[in-house]
């Protein structure tokens, strides 16, 4: 008989040889918890981490590690700031913790605010949510409604959650897998490749594409054999694009600069609506507060989640006022939708921003890391190339740089000994053959020299075993 994933997963920790606390928490966790969690994607035996201050966690056999996860991009500002942990006694305890869906003076503070801090110089309303999902799901369902159209477009490689009603615009077929029965998933959804320009989905040589991505959807747009629509007989079926301006799940891709706005370009073309999902990239992490920034490129809808809570849930759909103007009471709701400790704390985010300059710092610290690639990539032919905005990079690993075979093996096994010697960083990429960055924006010169010994020292003792020269 075939054994379930979870009887593999439980058989391998019970056979390794990590410490005992460690074994002992994802053993408990496979026997009384959901197996299907995103953790064992990362590492072969992932750690159980019990506290954390600034950019270090400790595991609960109290070893020390550099964070370059920070809660997939949560913990923009470090963990356990104090900041936060007095804005939240003092909300729960002196003011008001929730009151439904409904308007709070910390709601009514943060609204303001967002709309102030994103881009766009027409006018806007929000709408707050919980999760990235859940802002997914909001935006969807806001543009779908005041477009009167149905069809979404998308990027293969694409993280916009994995409800039912996001998992179609999801990319990674490890996670369809489980949503094949599912069809509404799916349902009006066209995708495209995105410009991961290293391995052009065109054939084209880095640097001299012509924007053949955005051309592609352009074609086939034109046309009227494709379900988006037939523009020689006045019909349009398309009432948004979603895209991240930086595709993170898939391995923290940056697309060319001019790629927003051609976008944007084709948005004004055939009438749909353009939403940027700034879910990971949004609130500092690329060196801007928002990575449309750098192309000087405003969405529909921009999409906040993340960063935004500071380790509560937290998240908004920040847009065109019109698009949220065709709602009537009743059209979205949800108990804890703006809910005031949430609010208050996303409010202190915003005045920890202002008062570190942490955008400009994750920009100056961003540009200290990409001295470092490139000296990386310089010194070792296992790094075939990386890709880099603000704090927010991914390295990719080829046995091969001219073929530019990926080196699947290398890779797995360079991110379990990076977690060994001291350093969470995250294995993604199309072909699992890259490792992405995300430690707290505020991060010193001095905390990515520390990232980088131990990433290079890593990389070399790889180099060694397979036989790279």
């Amino acid at each position: 008989m075939t054994k379930k994933p979870y009887e593999v997963l439980l058989e391998r920790v019970k056979e390794s040889d990590i410490t005992p606390n460690n074994k002992a928490g994802l053993i408990e966790f496979l026997e009384n918890e959901h197996p299907g969690d995103v953790l064992f994607t990362k590492w072969t035996n992932p750690p159980i981490i019990e506290n954390a201050k600034g950019n270090k966690v400790y595991d609960v056999d109290g070893k020390e590690y550099i964070d370059c996860i920070a809660g997939m991009s949560a913990m923009n500002i470090g963990h356990c700031d104090p900041r936060i942990a007095e804005t939240m006694k003092d909300q729960y305890l002196n003011s008001l913790d929730n009151w439904f869906d409904f308007p709070t003076p910390q709601r009514l503070k943060l609204v303001q605010r967002l709309i102030d801090i994103t881009p766009g110089d027409y006018r806007k309303k929000v709408r707050l949510a919980l999760s990235g999902s859940d802002a997914v799901e909001n935006a969807i369902r806001l543009a779908r409604y005041h477009t009167k159209k149905q069809t979404i477009v998308c990027f293969y490689g694409g993280y916009h959650g994995q409800s039912t009603a996001t998992m179609g615009l999801t990319g990674a077929g490890s996670m369809h897998r489980w949503y094949n029965p599912m069809p509404s998933a799916d349902h009006n959804i066209e995708r495209f490749p995105y410009p991961y320009c290293y391995r052009c989905p065109y054939g084209r040589e880095e640097g001299s594409c012509n924007m053949e991505c955005v051309k592609a959807i352009d074609n086939l747009m034109a046309s009227g054999q494709t379900s988006m629509g037939n523009p020689m007989s006045g019909v349009q079926n398309v009432a948004a694009m979603i895209v991240e301006p930086c595709q993170s799940s898939a391995g923290y891709i940056v697309p060319p600069t001019e790629f927003l706005a051609e976008l944007r370009k084709l948005a004004d073309k055939y009438g749909f609506l353009l939403i940027f999902d700034e879910i990971q990239t949004g609130m500092g992490r690329t060196g801007k507060m928002f990575a449309c920034e750098h192309s000087g490129v405003a969405p529909d809808l921009l999409l906040i989640g993340k960063a935004l809570g500071a380790g509560v849930p937290m998240s908004a759909v920040v847009g065109r006022a019109e698009i949220f103007e065709d709602c009537g009471p009743g059209f979205i709701c949800s108990t804890y939708a703006g809910y005031s400790l949430g609010c208050a704390v996303a409010n202190k985010v915003l005045d920890i921003f202002e008062e570190d300059q942490l955008v400009e710092r994750c920009a100056a610290a961003g540009r200290y890391v990409e001295e470092k690639l490139a000296a990386l990539i310089e010194k070792h032919t296992l790094v075939g190339s990386y890709s880099i905005r603000g704090i927010f990079f991914g390295v990719e690993f080829v046995k091969d740089r001219d073929a530019k075979e990926p080196a699947i093996k290398e890779t797995a096994e360079l991110v379990d000994n990076m977690k060994d010697a001291g350093l969470l960083a995250q294995l993604n990429g199309y072909y699992n053959n890259r490792i992405s960055f995300i430690p707290p924006i505020n991060v010193s010169d001095s905390d990515v020299d520390d990232i980088f010994d131990i990433f290079d020292a890593e990389i070399t003792k790889i180099e060694e075993k397979f036989g790279y020269k």
